[in-house]
């Protein structure tokens, strides 16, 4: 399947490269007579064709090597949003795992958080990220208000830092620049899967109220109102005595050849022998002559599944507007102010998440096992028995918004060319997540669930799943018991068959960015150097983080009804009806439960703490322990830049060439916990606060060229250092310290216990990178480009996280209250509490800097062509085919995600000045994730996987267009995997969405 599926992939890639090749081809040959025409060529382009062109004239011009998209003249970027947008740029690719649309990217292969985004080329306060390394969501922004995205690929020393796979910067037009007059846009967006609409608005206007002042606006309006269908596998088990129910020999004598006889290696194998999975005793040997006959690896079977509908209900207001003035031909001033809102207050994750593990449950697979490339042997089909059967209902506001202004004076003449910023920036991200649970446990005797599931080895079209009897899950209003120390979160009925759970976490990050800075250039002749440049710049940035988890107590459920539950419509429809799921599913109408048990009796013993939506805080949970801080970075930058221009052998030269310093005084307040928790839910008194300081500063030289070897034949080439700070969320400063749990009694009497420990990471240094780029261009027609690019970043102090304790065990931990440390070579043991018969481990986690470089590099093919050189129908034509190849190194014990060895864009369009017609298909090849949250098993893959979307717009009159787009057009799924396909673990689906806009001009 895999090996069909690339093949399918690399035949799409290699037909557009060869049309557009082949286009590219004709373009040379016609070359030369266009030369020779009579008449100078002027080629005007207006449309998706002046989009694409004026891409490329940015591209031509700068001296750095960059990308970009730019608007297509009537106010909009024809994609579904930002994200969308930019996956058209070489070395950009989209991560379609970002759930509600947040449109997070890779660029060159790295995860968003490596990115630097910017604003007008001014660092400022997007809605900060609440997750580890996705960057900005840049779905929080309607494209609307932006005129061009440029992608930074070799950013120089007057640039923003902290782009260590480069800088977007997303830009908007000062007021003078642009043309009088104004835009409205009305737009009905329709999402297939369940039938949902939204209208979007869009309303700007640009005025010239003189020759040297003007103003401009833009305010956008959209509904978000979309799903998405998931089916999320979980996990897979090698099954056991305990998972089958079945006994020790009756066990070995079903499965025994499917495990080895003899002992197995040490570590890196599947293998495990008979004997240990069944739990022989020493007088106990269950092997036969066919044991391991079939393999050494243990016959697998799914232990659990998730059906998982979200969503997306909400509004996005975006806005944007600014004034520039030009009292004199040597002064500008200008303003430009922005403002984004993202509201969800209704999005709503509904689960039916039903697992099996030893002790919960049997399963009985069926058929006959496959074996997969990784040597395991998989049961695609079994039955399900006695085991915790859930469904939850997950109500989880959204909310994203950033807002500021940049002023800028700029003054110049024929010697100086001075400029002055100042800059303001908010951005915040919250996200409200209240969870509610229904579950019937196992009990003796079985508590009457059943169920068959065949997970179609990745194949949707034969996944099936039954649950009985209906309704899987039940709710009452008495008869629940607060589950106390033993699980503050939840209520159980007297016999522990069946269970409610209140819970769910709450997360707020606000960001705030001030910054002034100045830029002078003195043009010089000095031999080849043409000027002189240098510039200062003060910022403040600072963050807050809070975070709360609910807990079930004091809740009034005697006001539960039994119409809190119902069975949702998307049962009928999920996955457009390609998934043959469970529609025993029952959910819970998560605003009336809320209503109805709120507000509930406090709980005292933990100081009385509520949560925004008015539950009791769980001071224990991580959700409180690790979010609640306050950081501060004060940075001193400046930089000085030459830029020279010569000739080398009848050929023009030209660059820069400087280097940047960056200073940091770095403060951060954290609500820290100093001893274990009190009582069964902690309490704020568990904590105080701790201030930390951090000074570190770096030199970042930089240097590129630009070396025209003909005239429409350009090499660059480029170095840059740069550094990047931690996501201010993305690691935690504050520790997290568990108490002791007690583990079986070992050989001898030898009793342990663990205690878990969550180390902040207060002292973690920036990492560094060192990047290369050489780049040739050949610009072979006016609005045309075939390009090929190298890089290379290598990455030194990369921030990893890890729980090896001969890293992270200390000679002392008192600060943890657990006295003084030792490392044997195999355990981390607290020896002042521990005895000859009674041991105290700790076990650590925590993120700490590679000592090792990562590696990162790889190859950027673009080409670009409008074919208006040609006659008759054929000069409408164009098109842009760009494919990039990346490849990283990193220490096995960090394994860098997120990087597709493939990714590819072929457009074609054919646009006149009555119509257009644009065709886009993406492209990427499988990539790894870690593996994470609820999921066991190895890390995961993204397989790989293409898009075809499809764009036309008509002019009805010279001032009226509509325009019909259309996303996903080829119904395309996202599929994870472990190891082999057949190892399915995740499968989206967003079905196909279609954008009617009408626009008119005035």
């Amino acid at each position: 399947m895999k090996l069909r599926s690339y093949a399918r992939g690399t035949k799409s890639i290699l037909l557009g490269a060869t049309m557009l090749m082949g286009c590219g081809a004709a373009v040379a040959q016609a070359q030369e007579a266009a030369k020779n025409a009579a008449e100078p060529e002027v080629v005007v382009v207006t449309g998706l064709k002046k989009s694409y062109a004026d891409a490329v004239r940015a591209k031509r011009n700068n001296i750095e090597i960059t990308d970009g998209i730019s608007s297509d003249g009537l106010g909009r970027f024809p994609d579904l949003n930002v994200g969308e947008a930019l996956q058209r740029v070489p070395g950009v690719q989209i991560n379609r795992e970002a759930e509600g649309r947040n449109a997070t990217i890779n660029l060159r292969g790295m995860p968003g958080s490596y990115a630097r985004t910017t604003l007008n080329g001014v660092a400022f306060a997007a809605p900060p990220s609440l997750a580890n390394d996705q960057g900005a969501p840049l779905g929080a922004f309607n494209s609307d208000i932006f005129s061009a995205f440029v992608i930074e690929k070799s950013p120089m020393a007057n640039a923003q830092s902290g782009g260590l796979s480069g800088n977007i910067d997303m830009q908007i037009a000062g007021a003078l620049s642009r043309t009088d007059g104004g835009v409205f846009k009305a737009a009905m967006e329709y999402n297939e899967l369940g039938g949902k609409t939204a209208p979007a608005f869009t309303l700007g206007y640009n005025k010239h109220l003189s020759s040297t002042l003007a103003v401009f606006g833009t305010v956008a309006y959209k509904k978000e109102n979309f799903r998405r269908d998931t089916l999320r596998f979980n996990g897979y088990s090698r099954l056991t005595p305990g998972l089958t129910g079945l006994s020790k020999s009756q066990f070995a004598a079903t499965y025994g050849d499917y495990y080895s006889a003899t002992a197995c290696p040490s570590s890196g194998s599947f293998c495990r022998t008979l004997n240990s999975v069944v739990g022989a005793l020493p007088n106990e040997n269950f092997n036969t002559a066919t044991t391991g006959s079939k393999g050494n690896t243990g016959v697998y079977a799914l232990d659990a599944i998730r059906q998982y509908t979200r969503e997306n209900i909400g509004q996005l207001w975006t806005a944007s507007g600014g004034v520039e003035w030009k009292p004199n031909d040597n002064t500008k001033v200008g303003l430009i102010g922005y403002y984004t809102q993202r509201d969800l207050p209704k999005t709503t994750q509904y689960f039916l998440i039903n697992a099996v593990w030893d002790g919960a449950g049997t399963i009985t697979p069926s058929g006959t096992p496959v074996q997969t490339s990784d040597g395991r042997w998989l049961y695609q089909t079994a039955d399900y028995a006695n085991f915790p059967a859930k469904s939850s209902t997950r109500l989880y506001s959204q909310k994203q918004e950033s807002q500021g202004f940049i002023g800028n004076l700029d003054w110049s003449n024929e010697d100086w060319k001075v400029s002055a910023i100042v800059a303001g920036s908010k951005g915040a991200n919250q996200s409200l997540e209240t969870e509610l649970d229904l579950q019937t446990n196992p009990v003796t005797g079985g508590n009457g669930i059943s169920g068959r599931l065949t997970t179609g080895f990745g194949d949707l079209d034969g996944f099936s799943y039954t649950v009985n009897p209906t309704p899987q899950n039940r709710i009452f209003n008495t008869g629940w018991i607060w589950g106390g120390s033993d699980d503050p979160e939840g209520y159980n009925t007297a016999d522990g068959k069946y269970y409610l759970n209140i819970s769910g976490s709450e997360s707020f990050a606000e960001q705030t960015v001030t910054s002034a800075q100045i830029d002078a250039e003195r043009f010089v002749k000095f031999g080849p150097i043409t000027s002189i440049k240098g510039g200062l710049r003060l910022e403040k940035n600072e963050f807050k983080s809070r975070g709360f988890r609910n807990m079930a107590y004091g809740a009034k459920l005697q006001n539960i009804t039994q119409d809190l539950v119902y069975t949702p419509s998307f049962v009928n429809d999920f996955m457009n009806g390609n998934a043959s799921i469970s529609k025993n599913w029952q959910v819970i109408d998560a605003e009336r439960f809320i209503a109805a048990v709120t507000p509930v009796d406090i709980y005292t013993p933990s100081g009385g703490g509520l949560t925004t939506r008015g539950f009791n805080i769980l001071y224990k949970d991580g959700a409180f322990a690790d979010n609640n801080y306050r950081t501060q970075n004060d940075l001193t930058q400046a930089y000085i830049q030459f830029k020279y221009e010569t000739e080398v052998l009848g050929h023009r030269l030209r660059g820069n060439f400087g280097t940047r310093y960056e200073g940091t005084q770095n403060t951060i307040d954290s609500l820290d916990t100093y001893r274990n928790f009190t009582g069964a839910v902690g309490s704020l008194s568990d904590f105080k606060w701790q201030r930390l300081e951090n000074k570190y500063h770096y030199w970042l030289p930089s240097a590129i060229f630009a070396a025209d070897i003909k005239d429409d034949l350009i090499l660059r080439g480029a170095y840059y250092k740069t550094y990047v700070r931690p996501q201010d969320r993305q690691f935690s400063p504050v520790t997290r310290i568990g108490e002791p749990v007690s583990s079986n009694q070992n050989a001898g009497n030898l009793t342990s216990a663990t205690a878990s420990i969550r180390i902040g990471n207060n002292k973690l240094r920036p990492y560094l990178a060192d990047s290369y780029d050489l780049s040739l261009e050949w610009y072979n027609r006016p609005n045309g480009v075939i390009s090929l690019a190298y890089f290379k970043k290598v990455i030194t102090g990369r921030i990893v996280g890890t729980s090896d304790p001969a890293i992270l065990c200390p000679a002392d931990g008192s600060n943890w209250g657990y006295g003084p440390l030792s490392w044997d070579g195999q355990t981390c043991t607290a020896t002042s509490r521990s005895t000859a018969t009674n041991k105290l481990y700790i076990s650590a986690s925590g993120a700490y800097n590679l000592d090792s470089d990562t590696t990162v590099d790889g190859l950027e093919f673009n080409i670009q062509q409008n074919f208006d050189f040609l006659p008759g129908f054929w000069k409408n034509f164009g098109g842009n085919f760009n494919y990039a190849y990346t490849k990283s190194k990193s220490p096995a014990i960090a394994p860098f995600p997120g990087i597709s060895k493939h990714a590819a864009n072929a457009i074609l369009y054919y646009e006149t000045p009555k119509y257009g017609i644009r065709a886009v298909y993406n492209y990427r090849t499988d990539y790894p994730l870690n593996a994470n949250g609820t999921y066991t098993g190895g890390a995961r893959s993204v397989k790989e996987r293409g898009q075809l979307d499809l764009s036309a717009s008509y002019n009805l009159t010279d001032r009226f267009t509509i325009s019909l787009d259309a996303y996903n057009i080829t119904d395309e799924k996202r599929y994870e995997f472990e190891n082999d396909h057949r190892f399915v673990r995740w499968i989206d689906y967003d079905g196909r969405t279609f954008t009617l806009t009408g626009r008119a001009t005035f």
